[in-house]
């Protein structure tokens, strides 16, 4: 079947627009990508990313968060699963306070964090990297007191002597 010069470039035209309407969904769709990319991902807060600046909102959503888990970790201490989230509360709490430059703070909730889930990477690695942030190695601990020296068992005594480790009673 032969079409005429009129259906041919109405075809065409419809074919036209149809990429046309294909391309331009793509383009919004990536300009969308991109923009999710640039905004924190599903379940962070906007301040998570380093260099963001910390939003009292962000703040105050993640606070109450953590009050509710809080107070569901005091009734059920065991939960494991609560503690966990709770943990993750405080680490995203102090990526906002890091990012907005709150360094002492930030440290405060990694240190928490670690108090409820003491294997969290994101804890550990927020933690260290808030304390280079702060000037290095700790000189005080989370209440001011001095942090004391490392203990080093078995350091030998001014006669080369290892000095023996006590035992305990």
């Amino acid at each position: 079947m032969e079409r005429s010069p009129s259906n041919r470039r109405a075809t065409a035209v419809a074919s036209v627009l149809t990429l046309l309407v294909a391309v331009a969904t793509l383009q919004a769709g990536c300009r969308r990508d991109a923009q999710k990319g640039a905004a924190p991902a599903a379940g962070e807060t906007a301040g998570a990313r380093p260099g963001a600046a910390a939003s009292s909102t962000d703040i105050a959503q993640l606070s109450g968060e953590i009050e509710r888990l809080e107070k569901q970790a005091e009734r059920n201490p065991a939960d494991e699963e609560t503690r966990d989230e709770l943990a993750r509360a405080y680490v995203k709490r102090a990526k906002v306070e890091q990012g907005g430059g709150q360094y002492q703070e930030a440290l405060a909730d990694y240190q928490r964090a670690l108090r409820h889930d003491p294997d969290n990477d994101d804890a550990q690695d927020g933690a260290a990297a808030a304390n280079q942030q702060l000037g290095g190695d700790a000189k005080e601990d989370e209440n001011g007191a001095p942090v004391p020296p490392p203990i080093t068992p078995n350091v030998a005594d001014e006669d080369g002597k290892p000095t023996p480790t006590p035992k305990k009673p």
